[in-house]
């Protein structure tokens, strides 16, 4: 099974993202687009976020509106019904292909699957749930049936089956 990926390019209050952060998250995809997992792309982000280059490089959709509208038109382009939503900024470590390839073959895939970051205090080192989401693999329609404005509670309400795979910061 394949997947389309949606990457959620937006800022953050706190710092604003690099266009260098976003071409890395996508890098990050490529071993997954080799071994037949990642099927298309789409980054979804503000109208003047100047990605044009980046997602003409990559070879992958655009669409620049709002997070709620843009994430909507992103699932609707979306060529599989599966979909791979990943915050910009973060990479996928070595061996999330095959988990996930693993999740489709042997796994319930009507139950969502969360890529959390890898451990950066002490307190995800002792409890590596507490890590926060950055990706989550569902079904399209799931998740356009959901409120996706805000990640983190997207995630919490699917209540995936985290993977073993961790992303780390780019």
């Amino acid at each position: 099974m394949m997947l389309s990926v949606v990457l959620i390019a937006f800022d953050s209050p706190k710092a604003p993202l690099r266009r260098e952060s976003v071409a890395r998250s996508l890098e990050s995809l490529i071993d997954s687009c080799l071994q037949g997992l990642v099927a298309d792309a789409i980054i979804v982000a503000e109208p003047t976020g100047g990605l044009e280059g980046v997602a003409d490089e990559a070879g992958c959709a655009l669409i620049e509106a709002p997070r709620a509208d843009g994430v909507a038109q992103a699932l609707k382009a979306a060529r599989r019904e599966h979909v791979f939503l990943l915050l910009a900024g973060f990479a996928v470590e070595r061996g999330f292909a095959e988990e996930a390839q693993d999740v489709f073959a042997y796994g319930d895939t009507s139950r969502a699957r969360t890529l959390r970051l890898a451990p950066d205090s002490l307190m995800t080192r002792l409890a590596p749930g507490l890590a926060r989401p950055v990706g989550l693999i569902a079904a399209k329609s799931a998740i356009a049936g959901a409120d996706n404005a805000d990640f983190g509670r997207l995630a919490r309400k699917f209540r995936g089956a985290d993977l073993t795979t961790r992303a780390r910061r780019v």
